[in-house]
C-alpha cells in the first residue's frame, strides 16, 4: 500500500512557480499534505447500532421554488426518509460572483428540513464550477486526449490537478465548514460527486503533466530506475528526464503503448484523486472533526478511482449504484432486476475498506441516461434497499426527491413524479422499506454474533485495484473480463450461502476460514509467505488462473512460469490457453462438464496433488486444468480455467467448503441470504420463486418462507 500514499507536498515544489506561490497563499488547512492520510486518524463517527439503516433522499431546494420547499420536505417527511442529501451541484448559488457567499438559501432549506424531524447531509459543491470561475480562469479546465479543453455547459470539466483551482475549492469548503462545522443540524458532508469527471481518461493539460512527472521522481528517484522497471530498452524508449516523460495517450502514440507506463499512469491518477478528495476532508476536519461524517459517494465499479487509498481519511466509504440502465445483467430479467452479485459485492468491498459503509444514490425507477432506459421490475427497489440493507450498510439514500421538468436529467424518476406529489412506485417502495426499517429495529439484536453454521463458511475474497489494472491492461483473450472473473468466485460463495468481505492485503487473513485470490497477478515473495502460513494455520487459500505471472512492477518472472505460487500449489504450469469466440472447449470436474474459452492454465501436478478437473478437448484433452493440495492445517486449491457460466467455480468453491466441514448451501444463483444484527435476510434476483430456509416454527416478519421475484423475506434469528 505504499506506493499509494508517496504523494508528498514537495512534488508541488516541482510545478510552476506561479502555482506554488498560489498555494502558499492559502490558509494552512488547504496546504495539505498529500501524503498523509489522516495521519493522526482518531476513532471515526460512530453511527448508532440501533439505528440499523438510516434512509433518506437528494433534494435540490435551488432548483425549485422557494415557497414549494416547506411542502416538499413535509412530503419527505411523510414518505418515510430520515435524512436529506443537498448542495452538490450548487456553487453558483453559494457563490455566485466571486468572494460574495451566499448562504440565506441554504440556512432556509435546512432549517425547513430540520423542522420535520430530517437530518441533513450536506456537500461541497465542487463537481460544477460556477461560470465566472472558468470564464476567468480557463487553465482550470480539463483538456482531452484530443487536445481539446473543456467548456462551462455541463459538470466536472474542471481538473483537480491545477493548483489554481485547488485554491478555489479551499475558499468555499472553508466558508461551508465554518459556517455548518458545527451546526447540531449537520448530520454529515459528501465530498464532490462522483469522482469521474474525465470519463474514461485523465486530464491531459499540462499541470496534470507536471504532476504525473512528479509522482515518478519521487517513486523512482532516478530516470535509470525508471527506465530499467519501464523495460524502456525495448523499442529504444530510453528517457534522460523525468520532464521528457507524458500521460500515455493512445492518440498519441502510433503503435503499443508501453504497459509499465500505462500502469503507473493508473496509479498516478487513483492517487491524485485520494489527494484531492483528502485535500478537502482536512480541510472539513478542522471545523466538524468527527462531530460529522464525510465520505464521497464512488461509483462502484468504476476503476480508475480508487475507494481503499480514502478508507483512513473517510467516516464511512460510500457509493452510487444503478442496477437498472439498459445492461441485460444476468438472467432473462436482468435488465429490470439488476444483478445481485454487483450490489453485494460493492457492499461487502466497502464496507470492508474501514468498517462502515453505505449507498449515498441509489435508482429510484427509470432512469434517462442509459442507452435503453426501462421499466424496473415491480418490487425491484424495495429489493434494492434490502440487498443494501443486508451488506451492513449504515445508510442508503435515493437520487432524487422530485423527477426534473428541465435540464440535462428529464425523464429521470424521483420519489415523486411531475406534479412534485404524487409518489412514483419507486417512491413507494422506498416508503415501504423505510416502514419496514422502523418495524426491524424493534426486532434486531445489533451486533449479534453470526450463527456459528453460518460464520464456518465465512469467506474473504481478495481484491486489488492494482491488480485489476494490470490483468486488464494484458487482456489476451479480448473477451476477457477481470471483474467478471472477480464475480464468478463472489457468486459461487453466495451460493453456497457464505457471509464474504471483500478484502485488501493489508487486512489480516486469519479471521477467515476460507480466502480466494481471484487473478492475483502482481505478487511479491512476502504474500506469498502470508498466504503460505494462513494455509499451515488452517486456513483454506482458493488461487485462480493468472495468479503469480507478474512481480509488482508488472515484470514477469525470470524462472517458471508463476514462479512463486507453483511450490504453494504444488504444481508447475505448463501453459495457458485462451480460444477465439464463438469457439468453446470443455473441462470436467466430477460428473459435471462445463464451458470455458476466456483463459485456461495447463496444469503438471506434483506428487501429493490431487487433480480436480480435467480438459475434455483440445490437443491437450485430460489435461488438468485445477488442483488441491493439503498444506500443514489447511489446504490450497488451484483453479486455471475461466468457465463460461461460473458454475465450475461454483461446484468446485462448494466442493472445498463440504471438505472442510462448513456443510454450503445451494442456492440459485441471485438468491442471496445474509445475517445481520439477529436478522436474516432473503432476497431474490432470479426469474423465480425461491424458497427462503427458514426454520421450522420461526414465521418471517417480511414477505413469505415463498419468495416471489423481487421479492424479500426477514425472519429473526
Amino acid at each position: 500500500m505504499k506506493r499509494f500514499l508517496v504523494r508528498v507536498r514537495d512534488a508541488f515544489a516541482l510545478r510552476c512557480n506561479f502555482c506554488l506561490l498560489a498555494l502558499l497563499a492559502l490558509p494552512m488547512s488547504a496546504q495539505t499534505n498529500p501524503a498523509s492520510p489522516s495521519s493522526t486518524a482518531p476513532a471515526h463517527f460512530a453511527f448508532p447500532p440501533a439505528d440499523l439503516m438510516n434512509i433518506g433522499v437528494y433534494y435540490y431546494p435551488e432548483a425549485w421554488p422557494a415557497e414549494q420547499w416547506s411542502r416538499d420536505f413535509a412530503n419527505i417527511k411523510k414518505l418515510g426518509m430520515e435524512f436529506v442529501h443537498m448542495g452538490e451541484f450548487s456553487w453558483a448559488f453559494m457563490e455566485p460572483t466571486e468572494g460574495h457567499f451566499d448562504f440565506a438559501w441554504l440556512d432556509r432549506a435546512i432549517q425547513l428540513a430540520t423542522d420535520q424531524g430530517l437530518k441533513v447531509v450536506l456537500c461541497t459543491p465542487t463537481p460544477a464550477p460556477p461560470v465566472w470561475l472558468t470564464s476567468a480562469h480557463p487553465e482550470i479546465l480539463m483538456i482531452d486526449a484530443n487536445g481539446r479543453q473543456m467548456q462551462h455547459g455541463t459538470r466536472q470539466q474542471a481538473s483537480w490537478s491545477v493548483p489554481l483551482y485547488r485554491q478555489y475549492v479551499a475558499k468555499i469548503v472553508h466558508e461551508l465548514g465554518k459556517r455548518y462545522g458545527q451546526d447540531p443540524r449537520i448530520w454529515g458532508w459528501q465530498l464532490d460527486n462522483e469522482l469521474t469527471h474525465y470519463g474514461k481518461e485523465p486530464d491531459y493539460g499540462p499541470e496534470s503533466q507536471t504532476s504525473f512527472r512528479a509522482w515518478l521522481q519521487k517513486k523512482y528517484g532516478t530516470v535509470a530506475n525508471l527506465n530499467r522497471d519501464w523495460g524502456n530498452a525495448f523499442w529504444s524508449q530510453m528517457y534522460q528526464t523525468f520532464d521528457q516523460i507524458r500521460i500515455p495517450n493512445q492518440l498519441e502514440q502510433v503503435a503499443q503503448m508501453n504497459p509499465h507506463a500505462i500502469l503507473d499512469s493508473q496509479r498516478w491518477f487513483a492517487d491524485e484523486t485520494a489527494d484531492y478528495l483528502r485535500f478537502q476532508t482536512d480541510i472539513l476536519r478542522e471545523y466538524c472533526g468527527h462531530r460529522q461524517w464525510i465520505t464521497t459517494n464512488h461509483i462502484h465499479n468504476f476503476p480508475a478511482v480508487n475507494p481503499v487509498l480514502n478508507g483512513k481519511d473517510f467516516d464511512v466509504v460510500s457509493w452510487t449504484h444503478y442496477p437498472v440502465h439498459g445492461n441485460a445483467n444476468r438472467g432473462p430479467l436482468g435488465f429490470r432486476l439488476g444483478d445481485s452479485a454487483v450490489i453485494s459485492f460493492a457492499g461487502d468491498f466497502m464496507r470492508s475498506i474501514n468498517g462502515q459503509a453505505g449507498v449515498m444514490e441509489l435508482q429510484p425507477g427509470q432512469v434517462n441516461w442509459g442507452d435503453v432506459n426501462p421499466q424496473p421490475y415491480p418490487g425491484a427497489v424495495h429489493l434494492w434497499i434490502m440487498r443494501t440493507f443486508a451488506t451492513g450498510s449504515k445508510f442508503v439514500c435515493t437520487y432524487r426527491y422530485r423527477e426534473p421538468l428541465s435540464g440535462a436529467e428529464q425523464y429521470h424518476y424521483g420519489l415523486v413524479g411531475t406534479d412534485g406529489v404524487t409518489p412514483t412506485n419507486g417512491g413507494e417502495q422506498y416508503a415501504q422499506a423505510a416502514r419496514e426499517l422502523v418495524q426491524l429495529r424493534t426486532l434486531a439484536k445489533p451486533n449479534a454474533p453470526l450463527p456459528a453454521a453460518y460464520a464456518a463458511r465465512r469467506t474473504a475474497i481478495l481484491y486489488s485495484y492494482e491488480d485489476r489494472w494490470e490483468v486488464d491492461n494484458h487482456k489476451q483473450n479480448k473477451d476477457w473480463d477481470t471483474y467478471e472473473h472477480v464475480l464468478k468466485y463472489y457468486r459461487a460463495a453466495k451460493r453456497a450461502g457464505a457471509p464474504v468481505d471483500v478484502i485488501t492485503e493489508d487486512k489480516d487473513f486469519s479471521a477467515y476460514p476460507f480466502l480466494i485470490a481471484p487473478a492475483y497477478q502482481m505478487l511479491d515473495a512476502q504474500l506469498v509467505a502470508r498466504w503460505k502460513a494462513y494455509v499451515e494455520a488452517g486456513g483454506h487459500l482458493i488461487l485462480t488462473a493468472r495468479t503469480g505471472q507478474k512481480d509488482r512492477r508488472g515484470h514477469l518472472w525470470e524462472g517458471p512460469w508463476a514462479m512463486p505460487v507453483l511450490d504453494l500449489i504444488g504444481a508447475k504450469i505448463k501453459f495457458y490457453d485462451t480460444l477465439p469466440a464463438p469457439n468453446v472447449a470443455h473441462v470436467k470436474a466430477g460428473d459435471q462438464t462445463h464451458e470455458w474459452f476466456t483463459w485456461g492454465d495447463v496444469l503438471d501436478p506434483q506428487p501429493g496433488t490431487q487433480t480436480l478437473a480435467t480438459y475434455s478437448d483440445q490437443y491437450y484433452a485430460g489435461g488438468v486444468a485445477a488442483t488441491t493440495r493439503a498444506l500443514g492445517k489447511g489446504t490450497v486449491t488451484y483453479i486455471g480455467v475461466d468457465s463460461v457460466t461460473g458454475d465450475l467455480e461454483a461446484q468446485l468453491l462448494g466442493d472445498v467448503l463440504k471438505k472442510a466441514g462448513a456443510k454450503p448451501e445451494q442456492f440459485a444463483d441471485g438468491f442471496s441470504v445474509d445475517f445481520r444484527d439477529g436478522l436474516w435476510i432473503a432476497t431474490n434476483f432470479t426469474e423465480k420463486t425461491q424458497r427462503a430456509p427458514i426454520p421450522a416454527g420461526k414465521r418471517p416478519v417480511i414477505g413469505n418462507a415463498d419468495v416471489p421475484i423481487a421479492g424479500v423475506a426477514v425472519w429473526q434469528e
